[in-house]
């Protein structure tokens, strides 16, 4: 008997692959902002570094689940 995580996709896989290269440039430009150091009090960013990253790891899942029908 099969076993099923009862996951089911919402978009074509080409919108999950989408999701995915959002995610890790989401990813990479919070690390990059992570390590910068806050000088100025004018330039502090909207979103913070943590907040990218996160949202970064979220795109990504989301998008490989997308993706999942092209295992098959």
């Amino acid at each position: 008997m099969n076993k099923s995580l009862n996951i089911d996709i919402i978009f074509p896989w080409e919108i999950g692959f989408f999701f995915v290269i959002l995610g890790v440039l989401l990813i990479f430009f919070g690390i990059r902002q992570s390590k910068k150091t806050l000088d100025d009090l004018d330039s502090i960013p909207i979103t913070k570094a943590t907040t990218k990253i996160f949202f970064g790891f979220v795109l990504c899942i989301f998008g490989f689940i997308q993706m999942l029908p092209l295992l098959k």
